[in-house]
């Protein structure tokens, strides 16, 4: 396990562009085995705590959501190629050169295949893979204050409740209680 992940919720902790984190204590980088002895968990703990719960149950909340746009985007997009393709056989079987509407018609096949394409499906993996990036980085951000928080033995209890509506972002309700 990386040693700052102790020192990132440690009050000690220091930053410094050039040599990163160092303890405030000892002027050095973190040299430990297993924990720190002298850690200092206060000031620190609770906001860290909260942030990374906050941004992990956020991520949950979208997980049906991301699912969902990548079916409806999917489906769309497979429709669209269907409908391109369909057009197509239409006027390989009932081709008359001199029509201008079978020109649109086959301009309007090839639009339909390659928009698909280029851009529903584009669309569709996105929002799953913006979903699935995000759970991935969150849940390591979780399981790792967890795992640094069970070596000194610091238990949490976390409730964290959402607002209703999607502009109400800064007011998110969190009751947190922590047991050293």
């Amino acid at each position: 396990m990386d040693l700052t992940k102790h020192c990132q919720l440690c009050d000690h902790q220091k930053v410094d562009f050039k040599t990163g984190t160092y303890c405030g204590l000892t002027n050095r980088k973190p040299e430990f085995h297993i924990k720190c002895v002298n850690a200092k968990f206060d000031s620190k703990l609770e906001n860290e705590i909260s942030n990374i719960n906050i941004d992990y149950e956020g991520i949950l909340k979208i997980k049906w959501r991301s699912y969902i746009n990548f079916i409806a985007f999917s489906i769309l997009g497979t429709l669209l190629i269907l409908a391109g393709c369909y057009i197509g056989l239409f006027l390989f079987k009932n081709w008359n050169y001199g029509h201008k509407y079978d020109r649109y018609l086959g301009s309007a096949s090839v639009v339909l295949i390659f928009g698909s394409i280029l851009f529903v499906f584009p669309i569709a993996t996105k929002y799953l893979s913006h979903y699935i990036n995000n759970f991935k980085l969150t849940k390591a951000k979780k399981q790792n204050l967890d795992k640094v928080l069970g070596l000194y033995n610091i238990k949490y209890n976390i409730n964290i409740s959402f607002p209703k509506k999607s502009s109400d972002d800064d007011y998110i309700e969190v009751d947190l209680k922590i047991k050293k």
